[in-house]
Order: structure tokens, then C-alpha cells, then sequence
């Protein structure tokens, strides 16, 4: 018997990311990240449903890391980093079980408008976690 459903498994997951960002990632982030989150968006978008729209944006999203990842543009790293990454991967979890409010009876721009929206404010409140852990801890 199970511990854990697929869904709290998939969650924690993204906790273990965001913690690894939160602790490891305070000065920067390596290459070695980029690429291990890069090929983490790809299983995830092979494992959970989502909105034609917004899988063409995820698939560009990784595109772009890998370009970023082999030109070496140190300064565009954190944002394909752990942290910008988990809280995408949560807000896309989160999303495919439909814990995500405002997303019912919406076209395909307006989800996607609505999780990037999500996926900000998620991604702002990691970073200043991280802040806060880097400046006090």
C-alpha cells in the first residue's frame, strides 16, 4: 500500500525543488540546474493534462532554457533556476488537478494569462523566501 498518491508525490517533488532552490541556489545557479529542470519540465508535461495553449508555451519556455543553457547567458540562469522552476511546476500541478481557481469556463488566452499570473506570484513569494533565508539564516 501507497504512502503517498501520485498527486502528494508530485507535490512533494516540487517542495524538495523549491527547498533545494531556497538553501543552495542563494548566489546562483548552475548549469548543471538548468539542464536537470529543463528535462523535469519535460516528464512533468508528459505526465499531467494540460490546455493546448499552454503546453505550446511550456514547450517554448524549455526550448528557450536549452538555448539559454548552451549559450552559456549566465545572467538568464535564475530564471530557468529552481525556483522560478518549482513554482512553475507547482502552479502546472496544481493546475492538472484543478486547485487553481478562475481557470473554469476560460478560453485558452485567458488560462494562460491567468497561470502566468499564478506562476509570478508563486515565483515571488519562493524568491523572497529565499531573500529572507540568504539574508537571516
Amino acid at each position: 500500500m501507497p504512502l503517498l498518491t501520485p498527486f502528494q508525490a508530485a507535490v512533494g517533488g516540487v517542495c524538495v525543488i523549491l527547498i533545494y532552490g531556497i538553501v543552495v541556489e542563494k548566489h546562483y545557479v548552475s548549469k548543471s540546474t538548468v539542464f536537470y529542470n529543463i528535462l523535469s519540465l519535460l516528464l512533468l508535461l508528459a505526465s499531467i493534462e494540460l490546455p493546448i495553449a499552454v503546453l505550446a508555451g511550456m514547450i517554448f519556455y524549455m526550448i528557450l532554457g536549452f538555448v539559454v543553457m548552451k549559450a552559456h547567458a549566465k545572467f538568464l540562469f535564475p530564471a530557468f533556476g529552481c525556483k522560478t522552476f518549482g513554482a512553475l511546476a507547482l502552479v502546472l500541478i496544481l493546475q492538472g488537478e484543478g486547485f487553481l481557481p478562475y481557470l473554469d469556463g476560460r478560453d485558452i488566452t485567458e488560462t494562460l494569462i491567468v497561470l502566468l499570473i499564478f506562476w509570478i506570484l508563486t515565483a515571488l513569494m519562493v524568491n523572497l523566501l529565499g531573500y529572507l533565508y540568504k539574508k537571516y539564516l
